[in-house]
């Protein structure tokens, strides 16, 4: 199967959506729902069966399917057979330095979704491979890996084959605070992979899950040199950070 990784723009179409009609191919006409029939169309292309999506592929009305599906992310993208990341502000032809100033690269969800998988594939807004880069993995393109470590500042090395033991705790947060979530408690929650925390997504807590993640990596870890922060204090505990910019 392929996981699809992208910034979302909008009303993304919904399990509900999907699953009323039965089929990606019914969806009304329009961008959202072009992108995902898109993505179906590459990943079997490539000569995979199944794709799946977090925009369509979670009931997101159910909790414990929500929340199954949010600490088991990590583990889906890494064992991928391929992902693929579709780069809608890319214009065809794609030049270098028009992933690392993409909004993908902003994204607080889409920093497991680069560091997790074996093999990625990168596209233009028009879906073809980024940089005319037509191999297999794009983590084996020495110059798209270069353009990554510039942008995020770790060793090629650590992109191409992470495992959340390659880093220290200060780092991970540093390119954490990097990132933006739309919703609060998805900075906490996109990191539970990075992590390997055992944190339980409880959305409704807002600020306090960020609160509740570095608590279990001071007591869990013994890393202290979280608390070397300065600024606004958490409403969940004063010793902590309110925003994880502070890293």
């Amino acid at each position: 199967y392929t996981m699809f990784s992208h910034a979302w723009q909008g009303n993304e179409p919904s399990f509900q959506d999907v699953n009323v009609i039965k089929s990606v191919w019914k969806l009304p006409d329009a961008p959202v729902n072009e992108k995902l029939r898109n993505f179906c169309k590459e990943t079997r292309r490539l000569g995979h069966n199944w794709g799946w999506s977090a925009t369509c592929c979670i009931d997101k009305t159910t909790s414990s399917i929500l929340n199954q599906s949010l600490t088991s992310m990590y583990k889906w993208y890494a064992d991928s057979a391929a992902t693929l990341v579709f780069l809608a502000g890319a214009a065809h032809p794609s030049k270098f330095g028009d992933l690392s100033h993409s909004s993908w690269m902003t994204q607080a969800w889409t920093l497991q979704e680069l560091l997790a998988p074996k093999v990625m594939l990168f596209y233009d807004s028009e879906w073809k491979p980024y940089l005319g880069n037509t191999s297999a993995n794009h983590k084996e393109s020495p110059e798209i890996m270069q353009e990554l470590t510039d942008a995020i500042k770790i060793p090629r090395a650590t992109i191409v084959t992470f495992s959340p033991d390659d880093l220290g705790v200060r780092e991970k947060l540093r390119l954490a605070s990097t990132r933006n979530a739309t919703v609060k408690e998805d900075v906490a929650y996109s990191l539970i992979g990075i992590f390997k925390s055992d944190i339980r997504p409880h959305y409704g807590e807002g600020a306090d899950a960020l609160g509740r993640l570095l608590e279990e990596i001071v007591t869990r870890f013994g890393e202290v040199t979280v608390l070397a922060w300065s600024g606004k204090s958490s409403s969940y505990n004063s010793c902590l950070p309110a925003s994880v910019s502070v890293y």
